[in-house]
């Protein structure tokens, strides 16, 4: 994998296919693409490992155009990050369906509320 090297994502559940390319790579400690594809607005998207004493931190930075829904696209990431967790665990999920419609609600609270302030 390199920077320019294709993405190809396959969410079966949803039919959404996202072919994109790399933006950003470091082995083991970086991996940057957008998670949009052909004429789509550009949604770039990071992760990043830091080995700490507990083990690893995983960070992921999530940019979505500004007349997106912010909420729907942080929810969608808890959920595949809760799917990534369980998968790591060695119990693969579905969507967690219900995590996405909570979290979305929270998401939509928090940004109404900093777009208050």
């Amino acid at each position: 994998m390199c920077k320019g090297g294709a993405v190809h994502i396959n969410f079966a559940d949803s039919g959404t296919l996202i072919e994109s390319t790399v933006l950003a790579f470091e082995p083991e400690r970086q991996l940057a693409y957008s998670w949009s594809s052909g004429s789509e607005p550009q949604r770039p998207l990071s992760w990043s490992l830091e080995a700490v004493d507990e083990g690893t931190v995983l960070t992921l930075v999530v940019q979505v155009p500004i007349q997106e829904d912010i909420a729907k696209a942080c929810a969608g990431f808890e959920g595949h990050l809760e799917m990534l967790l369980a998968a790591l665990e060695g119990v693969p999920i579905r969507f967690p369906f219900d995590l996405f419609l909570q979290a979305r609600t929270a998401y939509q609270a928090a940004v109404a509320a900093l777009v208050k302030a």
